[in-house]
Protein backbone atom coordinates (compact mmCIF):
# COMPACT_ATOMS: atom_id res chain seq x y z
CA UNK A 1 0.00 0.00 0.00
CA UNK A 2 1.16 3.50 -0.91
CA UNK A 3 1.95 5.95 2.39
CA UNK A 4 -0.28 9.02 2.11
CA UNK A 5 1.61 12.32 2.56
CA UNK A 6 -0.47 15.17 3.14
CA UNK A 7 0.33 18.98 3.03
CA UNK A 8 -1.81 20.86 4.87
CA UNK A 9 -1.61 24.51 6.85
CA UNK A 10 -4.39 23.98 8.91
CA UNK A 11 -7.50 26.14 8.91
CA UNK A 12 -10.77 25.10 8.93
CA UNK A 13 -10.81 23.98 5.36
CA UNK A 14 -7.65 21.11 6.05
CA UNK A 15 -9.37 20.22 9.19
CA UNK A 16 -12.31 18.86 7.20
CA UNK A 17 -10.09 17.51 4.40
CA UNK A 18 -8.14 15.45 6.71
CA UNK A 19 -11.21 14.47 8.65
CA UNK A 20 -12.53 13.46 5.60
CA UNK A 21 -9.70 11.14 5.03
CA UNK A 22 -9.51 9.73 7.85
CA UNK A 23 -13.01 8.15 7.42
CA UNK A 24 -12.07 7.04 3.91
CA UNK A 25 -8.57 5.70 4.87
CA UNK A 26 -8.70 2.15 3.63
CA UNK A 27 -6.46 2.41 0.63
CA UNK A 28 -3.08 4.16 3.22
CA UNK A 29 -1.91 2.45 6.00
CA UNK A 30 0.26 4.53 6.37
CA UNK A 31 -0.08 8.39 6.75
CA UNK A 32 2.71 11.07 6.94
CA UNK A 33 1.53 14.50 7.83
CA UNK A 34 3.27 17.38 7.17
CA UNK A 35 1.92 20.79 8.57
CA UNK A 36 2.82 23.88 6.94
CA UNK A 37 2.80 27.66 6.88
CA UNK A 38 -0.27 29.24 5.49
CA UNK A 39 -3.32 30.18 6.81
CA UNK A 40 -1.18 30.14 10.11
CA UNK A 41 2.20 29.82 10.82
CA UNK A 42 3.96 26.80 10.87
CA UNK A 43 4.30 26.50 14.43
CA UNK A 44 0.50 27.26 14.98
CA UNK A 45 -0.27 24.58 12.56
CA UNK A 46 2.11 21.75 13.72
CA UNK A 47 0.07 22.03 16.83
CA UNK A 48 -3.44 22.37 15.27
CA UNK A 49 -2.33 19.14 14.23
CA UNK A 50 -2.23 17.26 17.09
CA UNK A 51 -5.22 18.84 18.46
CA UNK A 52 -7.21 17.71 15.18
CA UNK A 53 -5.69 14.28 15.78
CA UNK A 54 -6.21 13.80 19.19
CA UNK A 55 -9.92 14.94 19.13
CA UNK A 56 -10.32 12.04 15.69
CA UNK A 57 -8.73 9.79 18.19
CA UNK A 58 -11.91 10.40 20.63
CA UNK A 59 -14.10 10.42 17.53
CA UNK A 60 -13.12 7.00 16.84
CA UNK A 61 -11.49 7.47 13.53
CA UNK A 62 -8.62 5.31 12.56
CA UNK A 63 -5.07 7.07 13.67
CA UNK A 64 -3.12 4.05 13.28
CA UNK A 65 -0.01 4.49 11.51
CA UNK A 66 -0.08 8.51 11.34
CA UNK A 67 3.65 9.98 11.53
CA UNK A 68 3.57 14.00 12.19
CA UNK A 69 6.42 15.34 10.85
CA UNK A 70 7.69 19.31 12.19
CA UNK A 71 8.65 21.18 9.03
CA UNK A 72 8.98 24.43 11.10
CA UNK A 73 12.78 24.36 10.25
CA UNK A 74 12.21 25.43 7.05
CA UNK A 75 11.49 28.96 6.03
CA UNK A 76 7.48 29.50 4.41
CA UNK A 77 4.80 32.10 4.29
CA UNK A 78 2.27 32.15 6.43
CA UNK A 79 -1.05 34.94 6.06
CA UNK A 80 -3.59 34.28 9.29
CA UNK A 81 -6.89 35.22 8.20
CA UNK A 82 -9.07 34.32 11.57
CA UNK A 83 -12.24 35.90 9.84
CA UNK A 84 -12.40 32.69 7.66
CA UNK A 85 -10.42 30.31 10.21
CA UNK A 86 -10.93 31.59 13.65
CA UNK A 87 -8.22 32.61 16.23
CA UNK A 88 -6.27 29.79 16.44
CA UNK A 89 -6.85 29.19 12.09
CA UNK A 90 -8.59 26.14 12.72
CA UNK A 91 -12.25 27.40 14.14
CA UNK A 92 -11.55 27.63 18.02
CA UNK A 93 -12.89 24.73 18.51
CA UNK A 94 -10.22 22.80 20.40
CA UNK A 95 -8.44 23.64 22.99
CA UNK A 96 -4.41 23.86 23.55
CA UNK A 97 -1.91 22.30 25.37
CA UNK A 98 -2.34 18.09 27.13
CA UNK A 99 -0.86 15.59 25.87
CA UNK A 100 0.61 15.61 22.13
CA UNK A 101 -0.75 13.01 20.16
CA UNK A 102 2.41 11.77 18.94
CA UNK A 103 6.30 12.95 18.87
CA UNK A 104 7.24 15.32 15.68
CA UNK A 105 9.23 13.74 13.60
CA UNK A 106 11.98 16.54 11.97
CA UNK A 107 11.39 17.17 8.21
CA UNK A 108 15.36 16.36 7.65
CA UNK A 109 14.70 12.66 9.60
CA UNK A 110 11.63 11.99 7.79
CA UNK A 111 12.68 12.53 4.49
CA UNK A 112 15.14 9.76 5.04
CA UNK A 113 12.66 7.64 6.31
CA UNK A 114 9.62 7.77 3.72
CA UNK A 115 8.08 4.56 3.02
CA UNK A 116 7.66 3.98 -0.64
CA UNK A 117 5.53 4.20 -2.93
CA UNK A 118 4.03 7.30 -1.55
CA UNK A 119 0.95 9.82 -3.16
CA UNK A 120 1.28 13.64 -2.17
CA UNK A 121 -1.87 15.51 -1.05
CA UNK A 122 -1.09 19.28 -1.59
CA UNK A 123 -3.39 21.57 0.87
CA UNK A 124 -1.75 24.58 1.42
CA UNK A 125 0.96 26.46 -0.18
CA UNK A 126 3.48 24.88 -2.15
CA UNK A 127 7.23 26.00 -0.50
CA UNK A 128 7.57 22.64 1.09
CA UNK A 129 6.10 20.78 -0.96
CA UNK A 130 8.18 21.73 -3.79
CA UNK A 131 11.24 21.47 -1.32
CA UNK A 132 10.28 18.05 -0.68
CA UNK A 133 10.42 16.70 -4.07
CA UNK A 134 13.32 18.14 -4.58
CA UNK A 135 14.51 16.16 -1.04
CA UNK A 136 13.36 12.97 -2.36
CA UNK A 137 15.09 11.13 -5.40
CA UNK A 138 11.79 8.68 -5.59
CA UNK A 139 8.57 10.87 -7.44
CA UNK A 140 5.59 10.01 -5.92
CA UNK A 141 3.06 7.26 -6.94
CA UNK A 142 0.35 8.45 -9.40
CA UNK A 143 -0.83 12.09 -9.45
CA UNK A 144 -0.01 14.78 -7.20
CA UNK A 145 -3.43 16.04 -5.79
CA UNK A 146 -3.17 20.21 -5.13
CA UNK A 147 -5.95 22.63 -3.83
CA UNK A 148 -4.68 25.78 -5.38
CA UNK A 149 -5.11 27.91 -9.01
CA UNK A 150 -7.94 29.70 -10.66
CA UNK A 151 -8.72 29.71 -14.29
CA UNK A 152 -12.52 30.93 -14.22
CA UNK A 153 -13.07 32.32 -11.04
CA UNK A 154 -12.03 35.38 -9.45
CA UNK A 155 -8.79 35.28 -7.66
CA UNK A 156 -9.06 35.32 -3.87
CA UNK A 157 -5.89 37.06 -2.88
CA UNK A 158 -3.38 39.70 -4.32
CA UNK A 159 -4.53 38.75 -8.23
CA UNK A 160 -4.08 34.97 -7.47
CA UNK A 161 -5.81 31.64 -5.57
CA UNK A 162 -4.65 32.22 -1.77
CA UNK A 163 -2.18 28.79 -2.26
CA UNK A 164 -0.67 29.84 -5.33
CA UNK A 165 0.09 33.52 -4.14
CA UNK A 166 1.92 32.80 -1.31
CA UNK A 167 4.88 30.91 -3.43
CA UNK A 168 4.43 31.58 -7.11
CA UNK A 169 7.98 29.63 -7.98
CA UNK A 170 6.94 26.90 -5.69
CA UNK A 171 3.41 26.51 -7.11
CA UNK A 172 5.08 26.43 -10.19
CA UNK A 173 7.18 23.83 -9.37
CA UNK A 174 4.99 21.29 -8.21
CA UNK A 175 2.73 21.59 -11.54
CA UNK A 176 5.56 20.36 -13.78
CA UNK A 177 5.18 17.16 -11.91
CA UNK A 178 2.09 14.76 -12.94
CA UNK A 179 -1.08 16.16 -11.07
CA UNK A 180 -4.65 17.15 -10.72
CA UNK A 181 -5.53 20.45 -9.59
CA UNK A 182 -8.76 21.04 -7.16
CA UNK A 183 -8.91 25.24 -8.31
CA UNK A 184 -11.51 28.19 -7.30
CA UNK A 185 -13.02 27.06 -10.30
CA UNK A 186 -13.59 23.68 -8.91
CA UNK A 187 -14.53 24.45 -5.56
CA UNK A 188 -17.07 26.93 -6.77
CA UNK A 189 -19.20 24.71 -8.58
CA UNK A 190 -22.99 25.21 -7.32
CA UNK A 191 -22.71 21.44 -5.69
CA UNK A 192 -20.09 22.38 -3.40
CA UNK A 193 -21.81 25.57 -1.66
CA UNK A 194 -22.41 24.22 1.61
CA UNK A 195 -24.12 27.82 3.14
CA UNK A 196 -27.81 25.89 3.67
CA UNK A 197 -26.25 22.64 5.22
CA UNK A 198 -25.97 22.36 9.02
CA UNK A 199 -24.84 18.79 10.29
CA UNK A 200 -26.68 17.65 13.46
CA UNK A 201 -24.74 15.08 14.51
CA UNK A 202 -21.24 14.88 16.98
CA UNK A 203 -19.21 13.20 14.66
CA UNK A 204 -15.25 15.22 13.87
CA UNK A 205 -16.26 16.34 10.74
CA UNK A 206 -19.87 17.65 10.83
CA UNK A 207 -18.62 20.14 14.02
CA UNK A 208 -15.35 21.05 11.44
CA UNK A 209 -18.08 21.68 8.64
CA UNK A 210 -20.77 23.40 10.71
CA UNK A 211 -18.17 25.79 12.14
CA UNK A 212 -16.85 26.72 8.60
CA UNK A 213 -20.17 27.23 7.22
CA UNK A 214 -20.61 29.42 10.64
CA UNK A 215 -18.05 31.51 9.86
CA UNK A 216 -18.80 32.09 5.88
CA UNK A 217 -22.36 33.02 6.58
CA UNK A 218 -20.97 36.05 8.67
CA UNK A 219 -19.02 37.44 5.55
CA UNK A 220 -21.14 36.56 3.33
CA UNK A 221 -24.48 34.59 3.74
CA UNK A 222 -24.78 33.03 0.44
CA UNK A 223 -21.99 30.89 -0.19
CA UNK A 224 -19.44 28.36 2.02
CA UNK A 225 -17.13 26.48 0.09
CA UNK A 226 -14.74 24.30 2.02
CA UNK A 227 -11.86 24.44 -0.82
CA UNK A 228 -9.83 21.69 0.86
CA UNK A 229 -12.52 19.23 1.48
CA UNK A 230 -13.37 19.37 -2.41
CA UNK A 231 -9.85 18.27 -2.99
CA UNK A 232 -10.30 15.60 -0.41
CA UNK A 233 -13.16 14.45 -2.54
CA UNK A 234 -10.64 14.12 -5.37
CA UNK A 235 -8.45 11.87 -3.88
CA UNK A 236 -10.80 9.24 -2.36
CA UNK A 237 -13.56 9.60 -5.20
CA UNK A 238 -11.49 9.94 -8.36
CA UNK A 239 -14.57 9.20 -10.44
CA UNK A 240 -16.71 11.98 -9.31
CA UNK A 241 -14.18 14.15 -11.55
CA UNK A 242 -12.96 14.69 -15.24
CA UNK A 243 -10.28 16.69 -15.98
CA UNK A 244 -9.19 20.21 -18.07
CA UNK A 245 -5.77 21.47 -19.41
CA UNK A 246 -6.17 24.85 -18.63
CA UNK A 247 -2.91 27.27 -18.91
CA UNK A 248 -1.54 29.84 -16.17
CA UNK A 249 -0.59 33.05 -15.75
CA UNK A 250 2.66 31.85 -15.57
CA UNK A 251 2.33 29.77 -19.16
CA UNK A 252 2.74 26.23 -17.13
CA UNK A 253 -0.54 24.41 -17.57
CA UNK A 254 -2.50 23.44 -14.77
CA UNK A 255 -4.88 19.94 -14.98
CA UNK A 256 -8.42 21.42 -13.42
CA UNK A 257 -10.70 18.78 -11.74
CA UNK A 258 -14.03 19.49 -13.15
CA UNK A 259 -16.93 17.98 -10.96
CA UNK A 260 -19.06 15.29 -12.95
CA UNK A 261 -21.14 14.29 -9.94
Amino acid sequence: MSTLVIFADYGLDDACATAYILAHRTAWQAIDIVPVGGNVAAPRALLNAQKLLKAAAADGLDVSGIRLIDSTALPQPACPLPSIHGADGMGDLFADGGQPFAQAVPYADWVQTLALPYTVLSLGPCTVPARFLRDVPVPPAGDIVMMGGCNAQEPNYNGYEFNEALDLAAFAAVLAYPHVCATLDTCRAPVFNSIGARYGTARLIDRLMNKSIALAAARHPDRCYIYDHVAALALCHPERFTVQDVVQKSGAVMHELQTVR
